[in-house]
């Protein structure tokens, strides 16, 4: 508003000053809602035309600047996209907290989208969406249309998931499962020369365990409802996988690397705060909080 508010009083001062051609019949003292009103004198049909002319400009002006003035206060709008196996699984839910907190600390708006992954590859190819969930950083920063925002999102320890616990403590020498997402598991595995199979979907991996076609499952959660799912219904064991862990990012499209250091800022004092530490112990807490779940040292 401060920009129409100046643009009034040049406007005002404008046609005070045409040279002696306005009557000033009105004194106006404060610049308000209420326009000018000026008595034209002049009895050369000429010089009316030039000053007719002139307030003509100076309105299309006026209008420019009011124009500018008003969506220079629009909040901007920021599509976000998650290729997930499942959109309403606790996980999921605990990523749109905390990027729907990060953006409303930033001042901006956020509306989230649920694509597969290739549709996500093209829609970014086309610049139709803004930023992606979150990616680990050797796949984000891969891809030269997506620019990463620092720090991380999460910072996390895997887990090892169990149907019982000597096969959680000798994990080294067991058949390994893990869902393809999780990248960080598959480096693991070939780092350590493990013995290891990757799964396209939640139910192939948890159905492998309770069927017995891999020992333990490497995890960064405990998906009840998909024990149920694939009726796993005996004692389940988990065990902080201390060698593992892991770095979340949230990346933007390159289009909007001029939002980086303001989101950047709010994820700061986010982590400052305790906000997203304090969430996602307690989603870890709540997964692993099961009459049938033991938490082993």
């Amino acid at each position: 508003m401060q920009g129409i508010t100046l643009a009034l009083k040049w406007f005002y001062h404008y046609l005070n000053n045409f040279n002696g051609s306005v009557d000033k019949t009105r004194r106006i003292d404060s610049v308000d809602s209420s326009f000018f009103f000026a008595k034209v004198e002049h009895t050369s049909k000429s010089m009316i035309t030039i000053n007719m002319e002139r307030i003509v400009f100076v309105l299309f002006v006026l209008i420019q600047l009011i124009v500018v003035d008003v969506s220079a206060t629009e909040v901007p709008s920021f599509k976000v996209n998650t290729t997930s196996s499942g959109e309403d699984t606790k996980s999921i839910i605990l990523m749109k907290t905390i990027i729907a907190k990060l953006y409303e600390r930033a001042n901006y708006k956020v509306n989230f989208l649920h694509t597969t992954r290739k549709r996500e590859s093209v829609l970014l190819q086309q610049g139709k969406i803004d930023a992606v969930f979150a990616r680990y950083r050797n796949i984000g920063d891969a891809d030269h249309r997506l620019i990463r925002l620092e720090p991380e999102l999460i910072k996390a320890y895997a887990l090892i998931i169990c149907p019982n616990s000597i096969s959680c403590q000798s994990y080294r020498h067991t058949k390994i499962g893990y869902l393809h997402q999780f990248q960080y598991a598959k480096t693991f595995c070939t780092d350590q020369k493990l013995n290891c199979r990757e799964f396209k979907t939640e139910v192939s991996l948890y159905k492998a365990m309770a069927e017995g076609y891999i020992d333990v499952m490497i995890s960064y959660e405990v998906n009840l409802e998909m024990l149920k799912k694939v009726k796993f219904d005996s004692q389940i064991y988990a065990k902080k996988l201390k060698e593992l862990s892991f770095n979340s990012y949230h990346y933007l499209h390159i289009k909007n690397k001029n939002h980086l250091k303001q989101l950047s800022q709010a994820l700061t004092t986010l982590h400052q705060e305790g906000f997203i530490e304090k969430l996602f112990s307690r989603f870890q807490y709540e997964s692993l909080s099961h009459k049938n779940i033991t938490i082993l040292p």
